[in-house]
């Protein structure tokens, strides 16, 4: 019998899985090894796209690697850079977008994602469909982690009830597991409001 209690990871995949449908643009902010890219990859389907970034070389290395391996290379625009950017890229309204943060797999662990991360989540917020979802997956036993979580906390707080609606799913037993946490916008782009960029 299967757990029904899942991996962050696992968690963060359902909850992409309830909100996307062929044919859909989706964003990958954080590609790493490639493994969500591929998913989401699958879940749009041969008439969808994925917009997937990252910053470091070895991860788009990777991650196009994976998408030959899947052939899925074809759905997917690969770009290295800082997701902090994502607003100089001719992106569409996306449904929705996954930001797996922390450090590369079997990487130098003192590269993390760094402050532009919540620029990038503010970027992503603005090109999101009206019920449309934000997914975060948060590694928080680290301190670069924990720092980042509290920024994503007053982030979280500052956008108004009526064009945010946020879930946080932790796991209470393990103090340093990841935690997951569900963005889903209620009003259209042109309706919410940039809000001002909350620094570490």
């Amino acid at each position: 019998m299967s757990s029904l209690i899942k991996s962050a990871v696992e968690i963060s995949h359902q909850l992409l899985a309830t909100a996307i449908h062929e044919g859909d643009t989706v964003l990958d902010a954080t590609a790493g090894r490639g493994r969500d890219t591929c998913f989401l990859a699958q879940l749009v389907g041969e008439k969808g796209t994925v917009w997937a970034f990252d910053i470091q070389i070895e991860a788009c290395r990777s991650t196009a690697h994976a998408l030959v391996q899947a052939g899925l290379v074809s759905r997917v625009h690969l770009i290295c850079d800082d997701h902090a950017n994502l607003a100089a890229y001719a992106i569409p309204s996306i449904t929705a977008a996954i930001f797996n943060l922390g450090w590369l797999p079997g990487s130098d662990r003192s590269i993390v994602s760094g402050a532009g991360t919540i620029k990038a989540l503010q970027s992503a917020l603005l090109m999101l469909k009206e019920g449309g979802i934000l997914v975060v997956v948060a590694y928080i036993g680290h301190s670069e982690g924990a720092d980042e979580y509290s920024a994503l906390l007053r982030w979280i707080t500052s956008l108004p009830k009526s064009e945010a609606r946020c879930l946080q799913i932790s796991f209470p037993a393990h103090e340093q597991a990841p935690i997951v946490l569900l963005i889903e916008k209620t009003l259209t782009t042109g309706n919410l409001r940039a809000q001002p960029a909350l620094h570490k």
